[in-house]
């Protein structure tokens, strides 16, 4: 295929190709790949526009080119977004042809490297035209620089959290584990927990494809393991260029499925009346308590679905030292608070089942006075909520009063069976690290 230019300014190119740094990480097509884009090598325009269809997302891409004479043309390919690539089926674009009708060009493969850098392969249907590649640069440095390459780049608006438990295979009975999924304004988080496999590395895997490496270590319970997505990524977190919703994720050795579990989707669950909707198998119940601006703070939450439940308590800013937990009256187990870097913080999960190296969950908070105390004295103190809010309840109290949390009656919101809230007996929560003395 001919290489004569087209008018795009050559200076105008050449700062846009500097703008940018290629990534290392993979990504996915998001919107945010949207925009005017140019071919490297022969300074041809390439526009790029993501669009949502009935047969799901895909690309629409005009590309200014020259026909087998060396005459300009522009061509237009749509075709379907799988990760970071596009088969786009293209026609000549014209103007002048007859309403309803085009001319077939031939295909166009679009891939991306990262939000400025990816490569178009050509292959016209007319053997007089030459097939090939070359490679396109982002026009616009502000474009870019909205786009992670993350799914946090399409975020739909409303506000989702899914919390998923492992289904022991029975290849180590013991073992157990949890899968997170947030989808924010500002933020898209898939995190998968394991606890009680045998110490080494473990593939796991969404929709059968091997997504990352879940290291297992010693930890002072047993043994534990996580690894973390984001989009935008973060440092120590690997970019999540993908969607869990729907997706059977598995926990594995080789051949060998530990854990599995299939993550819920938007569909299911229903709404808390705060813009966020807890979805999946489990419920999410929280409640928050700041005594002031960087005071003392606690975060307690509930996971419970009908085979398991988790209770977390999180306490943080306060002075090193052991604290009791008082649920309704009565003593369920203390937090002991270190120092770690930037302030100091101490945690404590209850489980039901009852598991080895963990308090048992043999009581329901929810409708509850949660209560902190130090020598007797409370700390902070607030009511548990009785209905799912996936993070949404609370606000601070002190010193005994009941501030924050749902005040409406105790009851079980789960209907049917136990009462107690259900335990779940799988590893560290959402929280970060602390000590519990279980």
């Amino acid at each position: 295929m001919s290489r004569k230019g087209s008018t795009l300014a050559l200076t105008a190119l050449t700062l846009a190709a500097a703008a940018f740094a290629p990534a290392t990480q993979a990504v996915t097509i998001t919107q945010g790949f949207s925009g005017l884009w140019h071919d490297t090598n022969a300074r041809r325009g390439f526009s790029a526009e993501i669009v949502d269809t009935a047969q799901g997302k895909q690309l629409v891409a005009y590309w200014i080119t020259t026909d087998a004479a060396g005459k300009p043309m522009w061509v237009i390919g749509q075709g379907p977004i799988v990760g970071n690539r596009a088969v786009l089926s293209a026609v000549v674009g014209n103007s002048a042809a007859a309403s309803g009708t085009t001319q077939s060009w031939g295909r166009i493969t679009v891939a991306f490297a990262d939000c400025a850098h990816g490569t178009v392969q050509f292959a016209p249907s007319d053997a007089r035209q030459q097939r090939g590649q070359t490679t396109i640069a982002r026009l616009s440095p502000d474009a870019g620089a909205r786009c992670s390459g993350g799914i946090s780049d399409d975020h739909g608006g409303a506000d989702v959290r899914i919390v998923q438990f492992f289904t022991n295979t029975g290849a180590v009975p013991a073992a157990s584990g949890k899968a997170r999924f947030e989808d924010r304004s500002d933020r898209s988080d898939f995190k998968v927990e394991a606890e009680d496999l045998p110490i080494g590395d473990y593939a796991l895997r969404v929709a059968g494809a091997e997504k990352a490496t879940l290291t297992v270590t010693t930890s002072a319970n047993g043994s534990e393991g996580e690894v973390e997505f984001r989009s935008p990524a973060e440092p120590g977190k690997v970019l999540l260029d993908f969607d869990p919703r729907g997706q059977l994720v598995e926990i594995a050795q080789g051949s060998t499925v530990f854990l599995t579990t299939r993550m819920g989707t938007e569909s299911g669950g229903g709404g808390n009346g705060g813009g966020t909707r807890v979805v999946g198998s489990a419920d999410r119940y929280e409640l928050r308590l700041e005594a002031s601006h960087d005071g003392p703070e606690l975060k307690a939450t509930l996971d419970a679905d009908p085979a398991h439940s988790e209770f977390r308590a999180e306490l943080e800013d306060v002075a090193v030292g052991s604290y009791t937990l008082d649920v309704g009256g009565t003593d369920r187990g203390t937090i002991d608070v270190v120092a770690v870097p930037g302030g100091t913080e101490g945690e404590i999960e209850l489980r039901d089942p009852p598991e080895p190296g963990h308090l048992p969950l043999d009581f329901d908070p929810r409708g509850q006075v949660v209560r902190i105390l130090s020598n007797g004295s409370v700390i902070l103190s607030g009511t548990f909520p009785t209905r799912p809010n996936g993070g949404d309840g609370g606000s601070g109290g002190s010193g005994g009063s009941h501030g924050g949390g749902n005040d409406d009656p105790p009851g079980d919101d789960h209907g049917g069976g136990n009462d107690d809230a259900p335990g779940d007996d799988q590893g560290r929560g959402d929280g970060g690290g602390g000590h519990g003395r279980h």
